[in-house]
């Protein structure tokens, strides 16, 4: 399999997934993401909040009320309450579109209304949403050469009769929704037999050529659409209702807009660095950078991503990047809960350190282990007023909490209690950016929260005013500081 051939299969397999996950992407309000490998979902709003939990294998997008979900290899709908609607299961389900959703049912595909009245019989071999008052359905098989694709009215009749060829090509798609008037297709290029994408209007007539490779809906008077003429050449870019290119093919694959910004990917012609995707404007620049492996669109100000190095799997976005919820934020937590998760740390420094003894260290990278039997131990000659704590992280941060263990929290024994004979901070200036707090810290086991306003910082720094002197040693401990938020804009 050649470059050529490698990256036309990357492109088609891309912008179908894009399809597939982002069809049903109609109602703003709740929104699906998988929080366990196994496949539990919750369902989020736009502030990051989990409103319902679902343990299904599958969980799509809510539509006119309704959302799609996978169980025990069997559909079904829920409602906004969580709870199982119609009574039913069915082979495949499509979402609402228009009050109609495609079902499956002994083989064959039909719709439903609002009320989960069957109201266009089974009769389709396939079978997909309603736009702009048209569906696209299949009939007869694509193995023995029969099956041709139509599209039909709400009532089941047909608008445009089957004439469109399911095609034996692993690079075929099936014909698109209507958008703006117009779907894309596979049509005749020559009569020799030849097939390229192009665009038929509601009467089934060509309104633009064929001649692309993959070809997605018009929306803003622009569609994204690919062109696969050689390696050194990004396939995609957007075309107008001419066929004419207006964003210069510059991406190796891209979608349709939504709210004024399109998931695109960027191009290597040596296919050496790793494909990533981002958002456009209109004009086809970069709004927000591509950095993520797979995006989807935008709906109600918010949009998913995949980003596995560094948000931990998939990730709601604003469109100015910041990050709403992620997977690592929401496992495990219930309903109700904000979208913050602990923070990781890149490094940190300590003016001071009690050096070390033959079974223990007390270097400030212990307030960052996860163990609160170790702890930092400052080294100055004084009660440790006046020394510090830097932690720096990878990315600007929002810091919404820190959690701060305070003294020795080792475990005591029936000889000594670290806790009791060694200092403990009693007054802690905080620095952001410039901008400092103080906070008053009670001397006592357990985690102490402090509450911060979330503003952006890519450090921290923990000055100590005031110890707990009622103590038996010289040293001033902090056992353990988590930190809870999420990733900056």
């Amino acid at each position: 399999m050649n470059l050529l051939h490698l990256r036309l299969v990357a492109a088609i397999s891309g912008m179908l997934m894009l399809g597939c996950l982002t069809v049903s992407a109609q109602t703003p309000g709740l929104y699906p993401m998988r929080i366990e490998p196994e496949g539990n979902h919750v369902y989020i709003d736009a502030d990051g909040q989990t409103i319902l939990r679902v343990n299904c294998l599958l969980a799509e997008n809510f539509s006119q009320g309704y959302a799609t979900v996978c169980e025990s290899d069997l559909w079904h709908f829920i409602d906004r309450n969580g709870k199982k609607a119609f009574n039913k299961d069915f082979e495949e389900v499509k979402s609402f579109s228009e009050e109609l959703a495609a079902v499956k049912e002994n083989g064959l595909w039909g719709y439903i209304d609002l009320t989960g009245k069957m109201v266009i019989k089974p009769q389709y071999s396939r079978a997909y949403k309603f736009s702009e008052g048209l569906a696209c359905v299949m009939i007869g098989d694509p193995a023995d050469g029969s099956a041709r694709f139509g599209y039909i009215d709400r009532e089941g009749k047909y608008a445009l009769e089957p004439f469109l060829p399911c095609l034996d090509n692993q690079y075929f798609d099936t014909p698109g929704e209507f958008s703006e008037g117009l779907a894309a297709a596979w049509l005749p290029l020559n009569a020799d037999g030849d097939y390229l994408v192009g665009y038929i209007n509601k009467e089934g007539k060509t309104a633009i050529a064929p001649k692309f490779t993959t070809a997605g809906k018009f929306v803003d008077d622009l569609a994204p659409v690919s062109i696969l003429m050689n390696d050194a050449v990004a396939p995609t870019g957007f075309i107008d209702k001419s066929g004419n290119f207006v964003i210069p093919q510059s991406f190796s694959q891209a979608s349709h807009f939504s709210e004024g910004l399109a998931p695109a990917s960027t191009f290597d012609a040596k296919y050496e660095e790793p494909e990533m995707w981002g958002y456009i404007d209109t004009k086809g620049k970069w709004v927000i950078k591509p950095t993520y492996e797979m995006a989807e669109h935008f709906v109600g100000g918010i949009a998913r991503v995949y980003d596995q190095l560094s948000s931990g799997g998939e990730v709601y976005i604003k469109q100015d990047g910041s990050i709403v919820a992620n997977s690592s934020m929401l496992s495990g937590k219930a309903a109700g809960t904000t979208g913050v998760y602990k923070l990781e740390v890149k490094s940190v420094s300590a003016s001071s350190a009690l050096p070390p003894t033959k079974v223990s260290s007390y270097q400030p990278e212990n307030v960052l282990d996860g163990d609160h039997a170790t702890a930092w131990v400052e080294g100055a000659k004084s009660s440790g007023t006046g020394e510090w704590l830097e932690f720096t992280f990878a990315k600007p941060v929002e810091i919404h909490s820190i959690d701060i263990y305070n003294g020795y929290q080792k475990p005591a024994t029936a000889k000594r209690d670290p806790f009791k004979v060694n200092q403990s901070v009693a007054k802690l200036r905080i620095t952001r950016n410039g901008k400092s707090t103080e906070h008053a810290i009670k001397d006592e086991r357990g985690a102490q929260t402090i509450k911060l306003d979330g503003s952006p910082t890519s450090s921290v720094k923990f000055e100590i005013l005031a110890v707990h002197e009622s103590k038996g040693d010289p040293d001033c401990c902090i056992s353990e500081v988590e930190f809870t938020g999420r990733l900056a804009p």
